[in-house]
């Protein structure tokens, strides 16, 4: 079994795979906590332990104190120009978050169409994946603030704005809003929906097909409920599409390292 960590810029979330993909176990902190969480074997049955880690050298410090006493293979993984039937078009393939990387390759393999992939936490990421001859390819993608770092900008560097209201207070829409929190509240949803809006758009011209926008992430739920006056495409939510992508790309490592040893 398949130990997954998804290292993000504020929490870090993490699953254990079986052999099939199904998740037996899962949990998360804020990267704060990481010391201090049990991720031994004998709690959760793994043997490999998978990495995607954007947060920091401090905080992949504080992994690798926390595993490395199980003396397990870890692998701490990188974005490459291509693998598990997904091309990485970014400039300098290498420099592409981790995160964003195991998203587009775990969306390819849910949809293997056209699709806007969609991180949605402290930061938005919106990527757009093409698709030809059972192929994928990264085309390049969009990133902004979340819907929390939006408003806290506002309160930080402008005089007198209220407190940021959470997303789940954001039930409604109204463009004209009548008060302040509503402003900012409803500005900071319109900002992601307007730029996932767009992505879906441009692909769809690319494309000359209606890209599936794929969301995952903190604000998810929102975000879909925001975007369903707004889009006639197919909304899917994906509960820890990053992860989903990391056990994908181990079972693409380990078939190929089968393949090596049988040459």
């Amino acid at each position: 079994m398949l130990l997954a960590i998804d290292c993000g810029n504020t929490r870090t979330k993490w699953a254990v795979f079986n052999a099939t993909g199904e998740v037996c176990n899962q949990d998360a902190c804020l990267n704060a906590e990481i010391s201090t969480i049990d991720l031994s074997p004998l709690v959760l049955g793994y043997e490999r332990v998978m990495i995607s880690n954007v947060a920091g050298e401090r905080y992949a410090a504080e992994l690798i104190k926390n595993i490395s006493p199980y003396k397990l293979p870890v692998h701490w993984i990188k974005s490459t120009s291509q693998i598990c039937d997904v091309l990485n078009r970014y400039s300098s393939p290498e420099t592409l978050g981790t995160d964003r990387w195991a998203a587009l390759i775990a969306a390819w393999h849910i949809k293997q169409a056209p699709c806007v992939v969609v991180n949605a936490g402290t930061a938005v990421t919106i990527d757009a994946l093409t698709a030809t001859n059972n192929q994928a390819e990264f085309i390049g993608g969009l990133i902004l603030p979340g819907f929390n770092l939006m408003q806290q900008s506002l309160g930080r560097a402008t005089a007198q704005l209220p407190m940021p209201a959470s997303a789940d207070s954001a039930q409604h829409s109204d463009i004209f809003a009548k008060n302040t929190e509503d402003a900012m509240c409803i500005g900071a949803l319109k900002a992601i929906s307007g730029a996932i809006k767009l992505m879906a758009d441009a692909l769809q011209a690319q494309c000359q097909q209606s890209p599936t926008i794929i969301i995952s992430g903190g604000d998810a739920q929102t975000i879909k409920n925001n975007l369903s006056g707004d889009v006639t495409n197919l909304v899917l939510i994906v509960d820890n599409l990053v992860l989903r992508g990391l056990f994908l790309i181990e079972k693409f490592m380990q078939k190929n390292i089968t393949k090596s040893e049988q040459q």
